[in-house]
């Protein structure tokens, strides 16, 4: 089903599509007050050099922010610790950092989540989501042009 995207710049969807988010960020609940974000990364459709991002503000056929409608890290939110698993196997690029970003596409940390594809740990776990920069829009910024591969990255908070 297509989707449709209406003045407010909201997507709008039909039929079977109605509940499906494709690589963006989605929250699962946990026992008590732990949630994970999880974001699936398809390492192809980054592109040369390129960042997960969802929106294009500008009209110029490039994703450079997020959409409102995307799961973001909430002011005060504990970012406890990350998981990067791999679904299919990464192949063509040289990296991939997990990061946080403002809405309209600013760094706050491009590798704060994660500093490589293997999940090493950035310097924002173990940290509070602040209320300067926050929320954060976690995204993929890879190095390099992959030609396979697919992450899934959960962030436990």
């Amino acid at each position: 089903m297509p989707i449709y995207t209406n003045a407010d710049g909201l997507e709008v969807r039909f039929g079977s599509d109605i509940g499906k988010r494709g690589f963006r960020a989605g929250v699962t609940t946990g026992a008590g007050k732990r949630r994970e974000l999880v974001l699936d990364i398809d390492l192809v459709a980054l592109g040369a050099n390129g960042t997960s991002f969802t929106s294009d503000l500008n009209n110029d056929g490039t994703n450079e922010a997020f959409n409102p409608s995307n799961t973001a890290l909430p002011v005060g939110a504990v970012i406890d610790q990350v998981r990067v698993v791999n679904i299919v196997t990464p192949a063509g690029g040289t990296g991939v950092v997990i990061g946080t970003y403002q809405e309209a596409g600013t760094v706050v940390d491009d590798d704060g989540i994660a500093t490589t594809i293997t999940g090493t740990a950035g310097a924002q776990v173990g940290t509070q989501v602040s209320a300067a920069t926050g929320p954060w829009f976690v995204a993929a910024k890879a190095t390099g042009t992959y030609t396979a591969g697919r992450i899934k990255v959960i962030d436990v908070r």
